[in-house]
């Protein structure tokens, strides 16, 4: 996923932090969690994620600090994203050279933690939701349990990891439109 004009923070730079901090948890799965709890209800407390990502007692360290930071201007950049009337929000997945079995991990590892960040703003499965909301939630979990392996990927494979990370892109958009609509706003109706 290419970055645009509101990313500062690259996949390889939030991943080499979190690997210094002795994280558990990838760059792909700490920008979906920033994600799930934006869409949720905006800009969230960094503790327990960095909780989260790092570990339970992690969290005191040079190294964490330095994620914080990072783990905030991120959580920055994905509310201007989201806000962005040209449908700007980039999913922070490794770059198209990357194999596409990394690829698609780090989706499926994106969408996990974009649940588990919605479940933290306060959205669970369960409580009354709209349908589409309920449709999505259950998609991204079947995406989140996804793997892929196959000795030589073609050109279908490529372009079926295209439109699925599309479809969770967009379906974020939907999601925040819904869960937080912009005043007098038309978009994504």
């Amino acid at each position: 996923m290419e970055l645009n004009a509101t990313t500062t923070i690259t996949y390889a730079e939030l991943e080499r932090c979190l690997q210094v901090a002795g994280a558990e948890s990838g760059a792909a799965e700490a920008h979906g969690v920033l994600s799930g709890t934006v869409t949720a209800g905006g800009k969230a407390l960094l503790s327990p994620l960095l909780e989260h990502l790092l570990g339970e007692g992690n969290t005191l360290s040079a190294a964490a600090q330095d994620c914080s930071d990072m783990l905030d201007t991120l959580q920055t950049d994905i509310l201007a994203q989201l806000h962005d009337d040209n449908f700007g929000f980039v999913l922070l997945l490794p770059p198209d050279a990357a194999a596409l079995t990394v690829r698609t991990r780090a989706l499926s590892e994106w969408c996990g933690g974009f649940l588990y960040g919605l479940a933290l703003g306060g959205i669970r499965e369960g409580v009354d939701l709209p349908e589409t909301m309920r449709e999505v939630m259950h998609d991204f979990y079947d995406i989140s349990h996804a793997g892929f392996s196959c000795d030589a990927p073609d050109e279908a494979d490529e372009t079926a990891y295209v439109e699925i990370a599309e479809y969770v892109r967009m379906s974020v958009l939907l999601l925040r439109e819904e869960l937080q609509p912009a005043p007098g706003s038309a978009r994504l109706q």
